[in-house]
Order: C-alpha cells, then sequence, then structure tokens
C-alpha cells in the first residue's frame, strides 16, 4: 500500500502488523505540512474484509469504542473509512518506542522510571474503566514512551465493553476454545472466559507487564501458550529481586499485588494501583534527548511501532487442567492491610472416576490372567 492514497489520506511506510490488519504511517493532507500532519493508519485487507465477516465487524467495532474515550494517556482516534472495499482507521501518530522495544534496546527501566510510566498507564485505564472499557491486551508492545518519556496506551482491537456479549470470546474449558489476549501478559480468569472479565484483569496485565519492564523478561518466558496459560493459572513468577537485585522489596510486592491470582487480592481500581505507583515515581523525562521537532522524513525513517505482537489475536487451544499456586516462585509477602481471601475450587469429578476406572481395568486384567492361568494347570 505504500504511496497509496485513501481519502485525505497518503501512506508512506509501514509501521506494524497485528491481527486486525496492518499500520501505516500516512499524511492528511487536510493538516499543514509538518509532523502534525502524520498519523497511523490501521488498514484492513479487503480479502480478509470479504472473507471474515468477523473480522470486519471487529474492525469496525473497535473504532466505535476507541470513539469513547479522551485521555493523555490513550491514543486518539480520529476517524474510519472504506474507499474501494479498503477499510480504515485513522489514530494519532505516537512518535517514540514501544517498551518492548525500548527494554529489548536498553535494558530494564530503573525503579523510579518505571513507576512513572506505569502511574500514567493506570491513569489512562482507569479512564477507559470509567468509560466502561476493558481493554484485555495490555502489554509491553502496546505502551509507547514518548521522546519525552511519557505513556501512550495503544490498541483497543480487543477492547470489551462492559455486559456486551461477544459469544465467539468464550473460552470453553473441557473442549476447543478462544482464548482472547497475549499469553504472556492475560490474567488468570480471562484464560477461563475471554468475557468474563473487569478492570481487575487489565491490572493483572499491568504487573506484567511492569514485571517485564523491571526484569526484561516476561514471568513465564519460554514454553507453548497452553504451558503459559498453566502457568498464569498455578505459579508464582520468579521473584524480581532474582533478576533485578536494585528493585526495593516494597516496590516488588507493589509489582506481585497487581499480580495476585485471585482478582479479590489485587488492587480493585486502576486508580488505587496508580496511587500506589505514584509513590515511588520521579519526576522528569527518560528521553529529553530526543528532538520533538523531527523532520517527516526522519520520523520514517527512524522510528518504528509495532501495534501488537504476533500471534495476539485468537489462539486456538486445547483445554487444560488448572490447579492451586506452586511454590515453584516463592510467592510474595502480602501487605499488612490486605485481605486474606481465599477461594476453594471443588476438584472435577472426571480427574476422580478416570484414575478409578483404570485401576479396575487393571485388577479386572490381572484377575483374568490368573483365572487362565489355574484353568490351564
Amino acid at each position: 500500500y505504500q504511496g497509496l492514497v485513501l481519502g485525505p489520506y497518503q501512506i508512506l511506510s509501514p509501521l506494524g502488523k497485528g491481527g486486525m490488519g496492518t499500520v501505516y504511517l500516512a499524511r492528511d493532507s487536510r493538516r499543514p505540512e509538518g509532523r502534525k500532519a502524520l498519523v497511523a493508519l490501521k488498514v484492513l485487507p479487503p480479502k480478509r474484509a470479504r472473507e471474515e465477516d468477523r473480522t470486519l465487524a471487529r474492525f469496525l467495532r473497535e473504532m466505535d469504542l476507541a470513539q469513547r474515550v479522551g485521555h493523555p494517556n490513550l491514543t486518539r482516534t480520529f476517524e474510519a473509512g472504506d474507499i474501494g472495499g479498503v477499510h480504515y482507521i485513522a489514530m494519532e501518530y505516537i512518535r517514540g518506542l514501544s517498551l518492548s522495544r525500548l527494554v529489548g534496546e536498553h535494558g530494564p527501566v530503573g525503579v523510579a522510571r518505571a513507576a512513572r510510566l506505569f502511574a500514567e498507564v493506570a491513569d489512562g485505564l482507569g479512564h477507559a474503566h470509567e468509560k466502561g472499557l476493558i481493554h484485555r491486551d495490555l502489554k509491553p508492545a502496546n505502551i509507547m514512551v514518548t521522546p519525552r518519556g511519557h505513556a501512550k496506551v495503544l490498541d483497543l482491537g480487543l477492547a470489551l465493553a462492559v455486559g456486551e456479549e461477544l459469544p465467539e470470546d468464550k473460552s470453553i474449558v473441557g473442549g476447543q476454545g478462544y482464548v482472547v489476549g497475549t499469553m504472556d501478559y492475560i490474567a488468570p480468569e480471562q484464560v477461563y472466559d475471554s468475557t468474563q472479565v473487569d478492570a481487575r484483569s487489565d491490572l493483572y496485565a499491568l504487573g506484567c507487564s511492569l514485571y517485564f519492564a523491571l526484569t526484561g523478561q516476561p514471568p513465564f518466558p519460554g514454553g507453548t501458550s497452553v504451558q503459559k496459560m498453566k502457568r498464569h493459572r498455578s505459579e508464582y513468577a520468579e521473584p524480581i529481586s532474582d533478576l533485578n537485585p536494585t528493585v526495593p522489596a516494597e516496590f516488588s510486592r507493589v509489582v506481585a499485588r497487581l499480580m495476585e491470582k485471585d482478582p479479590r487480592r489485587r488492587y480493585q481500581t486502576a486508580a488505587a494501583a496508580r496511587d500506589a505507583l505514584r509513590a515511588w515515581a520521579e519526576p522528569g523525562s527518560i528521553s529529553e534527548d530526543r528532538d520533538p521537532d523531527q523532520t517527516e522524513a526522519e520520523v520514517v525513517q527512524e522510528l518504528e511501532r509495532s501495534f501488537t505482537d504476533p500471534g495476539a489475536f485468537f489462539e486456538t487451544i486445547p483445554a487444560a487442567v488448572f490447579t492451586e499456586p506452586t511454590r515453584k516462585g516463592r510467592r510474595p509477602p502480602r501487605d499488612e492491610d490486605e485481605s486474606d481471601v481465599r477461594e476453594t475450587k471443588p476438584v472435577p469429578i472426571w480427574l476422580i472416576l478416570i484414575p478409578a476406572g483404570v485401576m479396575v481395568m487393571c485388577l479386572a486384567a490381572a484377575c483374568t490372567g490368573l483365572l487362565l492361568y489355574l484353568l490351564k494347570a
């Protein structure tokens, strides 16, 4: 599509590719020449729109949801259009680096800077929650760090409106099902049913992303998607202090509370998480050295952005058996004011019946063999 004109937008170069289409850097011809004329244009290929009605519906739905929000730490959405069967969404172009790239190229972020960045992310999430939206796919690749060191949350493509019914998003434990989200950062309850989530599910992803920023790796690196989902449900992540000794124990407890398996043990609102993070935040900017008035050509050449990681849209998975958290990773001590909430889960009856049936069959076979031996004797 490079060089193609879609309505008032001329496509300049690709920025990233995700499950809902490709994102391009484009110029809005209605605006004066310069940086403010640049937009991020998400384009859905006509072939996908024709072949997959659900994809087109989700694409248009993203625009509707994005127009509900307006916050300094959330990406703005301008308009949507359809030119010759090519659907597009025009969004604010955020100059900077994704958190995933920033950490990948420069290593873990310091505690004070990470706290300030993630306090801003929490503030943006809180606004979305107030508008009735759950992000469901917060991750380092969807957090942009601007040249002046501020955070912008990207991509509402997988967002869920509170009370919205999306049957295709349901994860069916006991058979095949869809799980919406990115496996490295998905909340345990989102694995079971991606429609039965709330603000606290986003806070779990916030904690996992903060863990990545501090350590340089997600809580459960390696393994298949199913293995990662099991670990989110049944294991505690390796203590941050083992990977980054410079992180104070008190701040590690803030991260651990965000990543609690039981939603009732987490911070209950994004505002509460924001306030806890602000207590550790530093003023100032992460990257004052970047020129805010870079030319359009320099932006095209030097800055890249990935809206979503490969495989983040839908993953078809076999059902898995989840257990209570093990102590492979030590559970950090709780805050003094944290309530002791426990949830007892019944053991599925088939876990009892199947082993019992196998034992009965083995005993029956042994007895039959012994009887035949005695008859021959």
